[in-house]
C-alpha cells in the first residue's frame, strides 16, 4: 500500500517555487534590454538581475542555486556585448558575499534590508567597473556604472515587493 503522498497540485507548486526565481532573473535579464528611455526617461537601465540575485539568497537560497546564477549572469553577458564573464563574476561573488551576511540581514527591518543591498550593489559595481578596466587595459570612466548603481538602488523596493509577492504566491500554494 502507497504512503498518502502530496496532491498534484502541491508538487507543481513546489516545481514552480523551484523554477520561479529562475525565471524572473532570465526575464529580468531581458528588461535589462528593453529601451526605457524612450519609454520612461530614465537613461541608464538598472542591474534587476541583481536585485535578483540578493533577494533570493538571503530569502530562499535554495532556489536560486550558483549554476542558475552562472546561466543568468552569461545571458546578461551575451546580451551586453562586454566581455563574456564579467558579470557572471559579479553575480557569482554576489551571491558569495550575500551568502556570507544572510544571517546578518535575515528579518531586519527593510531600510536594513535596502542598506544592505546599496553596499552590495556598490561593491558589485566596482568590483565590475575595475574588471572592465583592467579587461580594456585604461581606467574607464566610473559614471555609468555609477549611475546603474542608483538607478538599481532606487528601483529596488519594487521589484523587492514583486518578488515578495511571487513568492508568497507560490508558497502559499505548495503548502
Amino acid at each position: 500500500m502507497d504512503p498518502i503522498g502530496p496532491t498534484s497540485a502541491v508538487r507543481a507548486g513546489k516545481f514552480v517555487l523551484l523554477l520561479l526565481p529562475f525565471v524572473i532573473g532570465v526575464a529580468c535579464v531581458l528588461l535589462s534590454f528593453v529601451p526605457l528611455s524612450s519609454i520612461i526617461g530614465l537613461q541608464v537601465a538598472p542591474l534587476y538581475a541583481l536585485i535578483v540575485v540578493y533577494f533570493w539568497s538571503i530569502h530562499q537560497p535554495d532556489v536560486l542555486p550558483p549554476y542558475a546564477i552562472l546561466v543568468i549572469g552569461l545571458l546578461y553577458d551575451l546580451l551586453s556585448y562586454g566581455p563574456i564573464g564579467l558579470w557572471t563574476v559579479i553575480f557569482l561573488a554576489t551571491y558569495g558575499f550575500v551568502q556570507s551576511q544572510r544571517l546578518v540581514l535575515l528579518g531586519r527591518p527593510f531600510v536594513m534590508f535596502w542598506l544592505g543591498f546599496a553596499i552590495t550593489a556598490g561593491l558589485a559595481g566596482s568590483l565590475a567597473w575595475s574588471m572592465a578596466s583592467l579587461y580594456n587595459g585604461v581606467w574607464i570612466s566610473a559614471w555609468p556604472v555609477v549611475s546603474q548603481i542608483l538607478a538599481t538602488v532606487i528601483v529596488f523596493p519594487i521589484f523587492v515587493m514583486l518578488f515578495s509577492w511571487a513568492s508568497r504566491s507560490v508558497n502559499s500554494t505548495s503548502s
